[in-house]
């Protein structure tokens, strides 16, 4: 068992770089609702057009590697953007920046709905992604705002546990839509979402950062350099964006291997993706209730080994008797109850590094799952998609990485290699701990 002076999320609620934060001192609490809301809008975009990928193809006649431009390329328009919306947010405040991203995301669906070619409708995408990457980063910066470390961590599992059941639904929503009124009705829904969304915030969304941090690029770039020096920050960083890859690289590829080698609807995908999201959503309850009883670094630990040893039994039985809706999406179930156990413990625990720029921390992290997500359905879609082999290779492959990764940063302290000069330098000019 990792020792509670070595853990880098010891269980006393408070930051080990900076004084504890009286619950006075902090900003009044926001509906959860709302900021699973914001969170769950870019997911819902990019997990609603997979059914339809091999539509898609048919419609504009390309080939699986074009059309997974659609995916892969709003992975990196949410890796961008991430970059941006965090410090920016750590200076102009949440809510102004969060509304602009709405604003954007809005615009983008629009010329997604609009599209009459495939690099149209892929420019869209990009532009739907920078918009909705603004929820995914600051609604993880709002409660880290106003919560402490292990706060923040029973708050981002329950907002995960919330926007989960839009994000299994709308797979199944997408689905039936493309298959009922064509494909163009998928960015009507999204649409229609996104503005309720923006109302919502508009109305609904107070200031939470507490204090501004200076915006030009040298305070930024300190920043950046600060999390990066830190050894925990990077492996509980990279430990969420390969637990993120194996996933995407999953739902990148199972609609084609439905779609081409057992010859399902895409309504299959929606029906049967449900399996893995309820379960996430179970992980994440887990989390939830378990966090501060058995500790992150528990909650970190087991989850990515039991999405290694999922991982490890999906490519066996789809090996052996063979590959099957069931050999697929079953042992994918049980790897996203361990994703719902290490994701919002590993994301608070990388966000308590340095919380007072949170908001810079969230973008990196956002940053790191989308690019190696990019990256692993990148991959998928260059390789064959007549067997499962290749996508189960991917997959396991990001688990492992994924494991030793989390089973390193456990055991980190989060300052081991930030002296006490740099702790007082660079943080403190750009608002982190000390």
């Amino acid at each position: 068992m990792v020792s509670a002076e070595n853990n880098a999320f010891a269980a006393d609620g408070h930051d080990a770089l900076q004084p504890p934060v009286s619950p006075e001192a902090r900003p009044p609490a926001l509906p959860l609702t709302l900021i699973a809301a914001i969170t769950a809008l870019g997911f819902c975009a990019l997990h609603i057009v997979m059914p339809a990928l091999p539509m898609l193809a048919a419609v504009f006649a390309s080939g699986p590697a074009e059309v997974q431009l659609v995916v892969t390329l709003y992975f990196l328009g949410i890796a961008a953007g991430q970059l941006v919306y965090g410090p920016v947010s750590d200076r102009f405040g949440r809510r102004p920046v969060l509304l602009v991203g709405l604003s954007l995301f809005l615009a983008g669906t629009a010329l997604c709905a609009l599209a009459e070619s495939l690099a149209v409708l892929i420019l869209g995408r990009v532009l739907q992604a920078l918009g909705g990457c603004a929820g995914l980063v600051l609604g993880r910066a709002i409660i880290r705002d106003v919560s402490d470390r292990d706060g923040s961590a029973q708050g981002i599992a329950l907002v995960m546990m919330t926007m989960s059941l839009a994000s299994a639904v709308s797979p199944l929503v997408g689905a039936y839509a493309a298959e009922w009124f064509g494909w163009r009705s998928m960015f009507v829904l999204l649409g229609g979402a996104g503005a309720v969304v923006l109302a919502w915030t508009t109305a609904g969304l107070t200031e939470t950062r507490a204090e501004a941090v200076p915006l030009n690029t040298g305070e930024t770039g300190r920043s950046y350099a600060v999390l990066a020096r830190s050894p925990a920050f990077a492996c509980f960083a990279l430990c969420t964006a390969f637990t993120s890859a194996s996933w995407f690289t999953f739902i990148a590829s199972a609609p084609y291997l439905l779609s081409e080698s057992l010859q399902e609807p895409p309504s299959t995908y929606g029906a049967m993706i449900l399996l893995p999201m309820v379960a996430y959503i179970i992980g994440n309850a887990g989390a939830a209730r378990f966090a501060r009883r058995a500790g992150t670094a528990a909650m970190v630990v087991w989850g990515v080994a039991l999405s290694l040893f999922s991982g490890l039994w999906m490519a066996a039985w789809c090996v052996y008797p063979g590959l099957s809706t069931w050999a697929l999406f079953v042992p994918m179930a049980l790897s996203s109850i361990g994703n719902g156990l290490s994701q919002p413990t590993a994301m608070a625990a990388g966000l308590s590094v340095y919380p007072r720029i949170a908001g810079t921390a969230s973008g990196v992290i956002g940053f790191l799952q989308m690019a190696i997500s990019a990256l692993g359905t990148l991959a998928v879609g260059a390789l064959p998609h007549d067997g499962p082999l290749a996508m189960a290779g991917i997959v396991v492959a990001t688990q492992i990485v994924a494991c030793a990764l989390g089973i390193v940063a456990v055991r980190l302290p989060i300052d081991a290699t930030l002296s006490p000069t740099t702790r007082s330098g660079p943080a403190a000019a750009t608002g982190g701990g000390v």
